[in-house]
C-alpha cells in the first residue's frame, strides 16, 4: 500500500514536470533550430508595422523571438522623435524596458512618468493608453508578451 501512494505520487510528480517543460517550450520556443546566436543592433533589420503615430510616423519592429503578429514574443519596437500614438489597447497583456532614449506610456488622464533606459513598464490588456517617444534621437523599448500585439484603435475595454 505504502508502495503503491510512493508510485502514485511520483507519477504525479512526473506528470506536472513533463506538462510544465511542454508549456515553457511552447511559449518560448527555441529560435534558429535551437542554436545560441548573438546579432549586433547595427545588424537589426526593422519593419514597418502599419501602426502609425498622430504626426503619421510608423512603430518599426524586430522580433527577438516569435512573431507579434500572431503569437508570444519578445520584440524590439522603434520610435521616431515626437512619435505619439492615439489613445488604443491591446487584448493581451504585455511588459516593455526602454532600451534607448527617453518614453512614456500611459492612461488617458493619469500621471505621466518619463521612462529612460532600463525603465520598465506592465501594460494591462484591453486598457486605454497612449505611448510617445520625448527624444530627439527616437527611441527603442523591448515588448513580452505571451499572444501577439493587435493594436486596437480605438481602445477596446473590458
Amino acid at each position: 500500500m505504502k508502495n503503491n501512494m510512493v508510485m502514485v505520487i511520483a507519477l504525479i510528480a512526473l506528470a506536472f514536470v513533463a506538462v510544465s517543460k511542454a508549456k515553457a517550450e511552447e511559449v518560448f520556443p527555441p529560435t534558429k533550430g535551437g542554436k545560441s546566436i548573438s546579432i549586433p543592433s547595427s545588424e537589426l533589420k526593422f519593419q514597418s508595422t502599419g501602426l502609425k503615430g498622430e504626426d503619421g510616423s510608423e512603430i518599426l519592429v524586430v522580433d527577438g523571438y516569435g512573431d507579434q503578429k500572431d503569437s508570444a514574443h519578445g520584440t524590439f519596437m522603434k520610435f521616431s522623435y515626437g512619435f505619439k500614438s492615439p489613445a488604443h489597447s491591446y487584448t493581451y497583456d504585455y511588459y516593455g524596458v526602454v532600451i534607448k532614449d527617453e518614453m512614456e506610456n500611459y492612461s488617458p488622464n493619469k500621471e505621466l512618468v518619463k521612462m529612460g533606459p532600463g525603465s520598465y513598464w506592465y501594460q494591462r490588456g484591453l486598457e486605454a493608453h497612449i505611448t510617445e517617444c520625448l527624444s530627439n534621437d527616437g527611441c527603442i523599448a523591448w515588448v513580452v508578451q505571451s499572444q501577439k500585439f493587435d493594436a486596437q484603435i480605438p481602445p477596446m475595454t473590458e
